[in-house]
């Protein structure tokens, strides 16, 4: 009977020692569960605010390019080529859509939250907000693309007008320099003289002078004179003529008082010096002087 008892109290004690191993199981399964279901909202929620940052920075980023965009369409002097203001603008839409990413993450985890009984106070305000505000980003980013691109237009139709009327300078600047170079041509032609310095004898055989009257002849410029004959110059430069003879005479007629013979202590006349060219040349653009 002994024996029976014994028996019986062991298979007892060993039942009890089985159902409490696998209650001391069981119950660690459940703590490594829940600590599992804790760290899976743990992440989910760090998960939330880091995205919750990133929206904020890039909204930040984004009011900033919009500020460099307003000034380059609105301040004068500071305006900046249509190809900056293209690329603030992409760049603004590319941070509109990072945040359209972000805003569909924080959705998910927001319905993750919910789905275990947990929930951010504001959360679900501040997507519908953030969704807001994408919406009129990305209409702004709209307008300014038309804007750009009627910016575009204008600055095409003016680079034209601008091409037509460098054209235009071009065809007057042309004008005005053909113009100079008549003026200069005929300014030359005005200016141009014609002098001979020659023994009358000479000269009266190449028929630049002539002797006229019976009784002390004069002599006198010929009608045929060929005025390859004479030297060519300009009475804006030339101001003396050198004779380097005697018994000097002055063919042509100019005023007296608008040249000088200078002589040297022999009587040779040395040079003459144009003192007033003008009233020199008025008379005659012919100089004819003999000598004997």
């Amino acid at each position: 009977m002994k024996h029976i008892f014994l028996s019986i109290l062991c298979t007892a004690c060993v039942l009890v020692s089985c159902v409490s191993r696998r209650s001391a199981e069981q119950t660690e399964g459940q703590r490594d569960s829940l600590q599992l279901v804790v760290n899976s909202k743990d992440s989910l929620i760090e998960a939330v605010f880091a995205d919750i940052n990133t929206i904020s920075e890039n909204l930040a980023q984004i009011r900033v390019r919009e500020n460099l965009v307003s000034v380059a369409r609105n301040r004068e002097g500071v305006r900046q080529p249509v190809a900056e203001i293209q690329d603030d603008i992409e760049a603004i839409d590319q941070l509109l859509q990072e945040n359209k990413r972000k805003i569909a993450s924080l959705q998910s985890a927001s319905s993750q939250l919910r789905k275990a009984n947990l929930r951010i106070e504001g959360l679900e305000k501040m997507i519908r907000n953030l969704e807001g505000e994408l919406a009129e980003k990305n209409s702004e980013v709209e307008s300014l693309r038309k804007e750009l691109a009627q910016m575009g237009l204008k600055v095409d139709t003016l680079t034209e007008k601008v091409a037509a009327r460098e054209a235009e300078v071009a065809v007057r600047t042309a004008e005005v320099d053909s113009l100079s170079g008549v003026k200069n041509v005929l300014e030359d032609r005005l200016n141009t003289v014609y002098y001979i310095v020659g023994a009358e004898k000479d000269l009266r055989t190449a028929g630049i002078v002539t002797k006229q009257g019976f009784i002390g002849r004069t002599l006198t410029v010929g009608e045929t004179a060929d005025l390859d004959n004479f030297i060519k110059a300009d009475l804006r430069t030339l101001t003396e003529i050198l004779i380097e003879h005697k018994r000097v005479k002055l063919v042509t007629s100019h005023p007296a008082d608008s040249y000088e013979l200078i002589s040297n202590a022999d009587g040779v006349v040395y040079k003459l010096v144009i003192t007033d060219p003008e009233r020199f040349w008025n008379a005659s653009k012919v100089l004819v002087i003999s000598y004997k």
